[in-house]
């Protein structure tokens, strides 16, 4: 995470040093240049989809009770733009953000949730057309996941099994920001594609013959999100 903040820096420092109308020269190792790019930062919230690969769920599902394959999850993300630089029409920002995804299946007697938790940081790249509309270049994101999986039946104490270490992975997205009230609300509609994986959940608690599964996750997929960004202005 350092090295991500340092990485963000130097890319700071070279965005508003080296465009064509930079003043970087006029003032002190160009930190005049950075402060006067300084756009704004922002909190924001979005509901999306996720695809993602689920084979060691899904070889050890029920299937002769109505279970179908596990690989599409919903659920929402909450962030913040931490700082955003901009140079005529380009835009740089560092961001993060946290989700939760959700996938449930209900069969007579029995439902099978699994939840997948994330978090994501790094940096985002846009193209400004006018006051109403910015290209979204891409979002570089490195990502953080766990996964709960619950397994409850009628009857029955739930049997809960926990991802036992956080597994790392990588996230790219591209799309259109719309502000309907420039600069301060926009409207992100983003699409992308996740590389993630979860080695494996162990059973919290209680007594089962299938106390760990192994690949529950493995390997993530393309996503779509809608985003609402409240933007809070530097200057």
């Amino acid at each position: 995470m350092k090295n991500l903040f340092t990485f963000f820096l130097v890319a700071g420092f070279s965005f508003v040093a080296y465009t064509p109308d930079s003043k970087g020269q006029d003032d002190c190792c160009g930190v005049g240049s950075i402060f006067s790019s300084l756009m704004q930062s922002g909190i924001f919230g979005g509901y999306g989809i996720q695809m993602y690969g689920a084979e060691g769920l899904n070889e050890v599902l029920p299937s002769e009770v109505g279970f179908k394959d596990y690989g599409t999850a919903m659920g929402w993300r909450v962030g913040a733009n931490i700082i955003q630089l901009q140079r005529s029409q380009l835009l740089m920002g560092l961001k993060f953000y946290y989700q939760q995804m959700t996938e449930t299946q209900n069969a007579t007697g029995q439902e099978i949730k699994l939840n997948l938790t994330q978090f994501n940081l790094g940096m985002s790249f846009s193209y400004i057309i006018n006051n109403s509309f910015d290209i979204r270049i891409f979002d570089a994101m490195i990502s953080w996941t766990n996964a709960e999986l619950t397994n409850a039946v009628e009857g029955f104490d739930d049997r809960v099994y926990k991802s036992p270490e956080t597994n790392t992975g990588f996230t790219a997205d591209a799309g259109i920001v719309y502000y309907p009230f420039p600069p301060y609300v926009s409207l992100e509609i983003l699409g992308g594609y996740s590389i993630f994986s979860v080695e494996k959940v162990n059973l919290e608690a209680g007594q089962s013959s299938l106390s760990t599964i192994n690949d529950i996750v493995d390997g993530g997929g393309f996503f779509a999100v809608a985003v609402l960004t409240v933007g809070i202005p530097f200057n």
